[in-house]
């Protein structure tokens, strides 16, 4: 396969008409482009945390599974592609995953996101205990 060289700025350009695509509710026309910017370039996680948003709009939480846990393998620390996938898991009815995202959360002090997550799965019954 021939090398393709697509500069920073194309790709800039091509994210932000499939982040237009997504704003305005055209899901599947978004998914194609942010797919191929993730075929182009593996390693952005701005496209695949936007190709997983994307996904759960669609309902495919297992897909967005798959692509926010590409983002924790190269980043664990990444707050906004734990708590997305917390979230993927939730809707997924996939509770002890989900938990497990959220004490890593909160194990790294991230506060916004674990209140957040914490009453959805109390609201679930899935917490376990009080948020």
């Amino acid at each position: 396969m021939a090398q393709l060289n697509w500069t920073e700025e194309e790709i800039y350009l091509l994210a932000d008409r499939a982040y237009a695509l997504y704003r305005q509710g055209r899901y599947p026309e978004a998914v194609v482009i942010f797919e191929g910017l993730t075929a182009i370039e593996p390693s952005n996680t701005y496209c695949r945390a936007a190709l997983a948003t994307v996904c759960m709009a669609l309902g495919e939480s297992q897909r967005a599974v798959k692509e926010l846990s590409f983002i924790l393998n190269q980043n664990p620390a990444d707050h906004e592609a734990r708590a997305r996938r917390c979230e993927a898991f939730c809707d997924l009815q996939n509770w002890s995953d989900a938990r497990q995202d959220l004490a890593v959360l909160r194990a790294q002090g991230e506060r916004h996101h674990v209140h957040r997550l914490s009453w959805r799965l109390h609201a679930a019954g899935a917490s376990g205990s009080n948020p």
